[in-house]
């Protein structure tokens, strides 16, 4: 990449910022996941890193320009930023549509997006310790009780909302941890990416516009403060990190099951068995759909990373 010339690594940096967003967009599909098959990843923390650090506060309030503009990747940014506004302006409307449309056959294709998931990650883990275990665990019933004591609709509070923003920032970097999952367990998924697509057409109304700029305040916060932390997290404590993702991704699977309804009086969801009908095929084949675009990306990752290392051993 460093071979190429200025203007093709740009429009690099917008294809991967594109990829992210779309993967982000889809609840299961990990944004992290994303960067590290197109070899951004590193950069990209790197890149917020610099940002966020008392360093780079010293010579804002300094008002060193210079070293200030030396030390932040401002041209990796501004592509990879691009290429996601793009990538949500363009696609979060389709996605909505789906779910307004065809909710069962979405969350069918989102429930094996999961299952995948929780497969491809676990090949990342170098050993199951006695510690992932115990993250694994924790994080398992965690996430099941959140998405069995959490409503339908977690609440639209302006507190909330920059909490969703900052939980789900964090989860969009993640390996394996999708942000829009989240957003579908909190029962934001559909406000927020309707939000987001209106404001793209330019036809968002003032609550639109508030909703959304709480959440990016959410999102800024919570990644300024989490990136170091994943940072430590992954150089010291890898196996334990990823096990508590694979455990948080299979205690909230339940939130994604095909066969469910909201009860309307006491607003929790009801599970039911799958019903023999001539919509099972159909559902299936979405579920089966699903777990082929993970693998399918898996493929991909492991193809690339081969490359790389097939290339550095020269």
């Amino acid at each position: 990449m460093s071979k190429k010339s200025p203007f093709l690594n740009d429009i690099y940096n917008f294809c991967v910022g594109f990829c992210m967003g779309g993967a982000n967009v889809i609840p299961g599909v990990s944004g992290g996941t994303m960067l590290f098959i197109l070899g951004a990843f590193n950069q990209l923390t790197d890149a917020i890193r610099s940002i966020a650090s008392v360093e780079t506060l010293k010579l804002f309030f300094s008002a060193d320009w210079k070293a200030l503009n030396a030390r932040i990747q401002w041209r990796f940014l501004i592509g990879i930023g691009i290429g996601l506004l793009v990538s949500f302006a363009t696609l979060a409307k389709l996605v909505v549509w789906l779910l307004a449309e065809h909710q069962q056959l979405t969350y069918a294709f989102f429930f094996g997006l999961i299952i995948s998931s929780i497969i491809t990650v676990n090949r990342q883990i170098k050993k199951w310790s006695f510690g992932a275990i115990i993250c694994f665990i924790i994080s398992a019933i965690g996430a099941f009780a959140i998405i069995s004591l959490v409503p339908v609709d977690g609440g639209s509070q302006w507190y909330m909302l920059m909490l969703y923003g900052a939980i789900c920032i964090i989860a969009m970097i993640l390996p394996g941890l999708s942000g829009s999952f989240l957003l579908l367990i909190f029962g934001q998924y559909e406000r927020v990416w309707k939000a987001v697509s209106n404001i793209a057409r330019f036809q968002f109304n003032l609550q639109e516009i508030t909703d959304v700029l709480l959440l990016a305040a959410g999102a800024i916060i919570g990644i300024a403060l989490f990136v170091h932390l994943l940072n430590f997290l992954m150089k010291y404590f890898y196996n334990a990190t990823i096990a508590s993702l694979i455990g948080f991704m299979l205690g909230a699977i339940p939130r994604l099951w095909p066969w469910q309804h909201e009860q309307i009086i006491s607003k929790k969801l009801v599970y039911e068995v799958p019903v023999c009908n001539g919509n099972l095929p159909w559902i299936i084949l979405s579920v089966l759909g699903g777990i082929a675009l993970v693998l399918i990306i898996d493929f991909c990752a492991k193809g690339g990373e081969s490359e790389k290392n097939a290339k550095e051993n020269k």
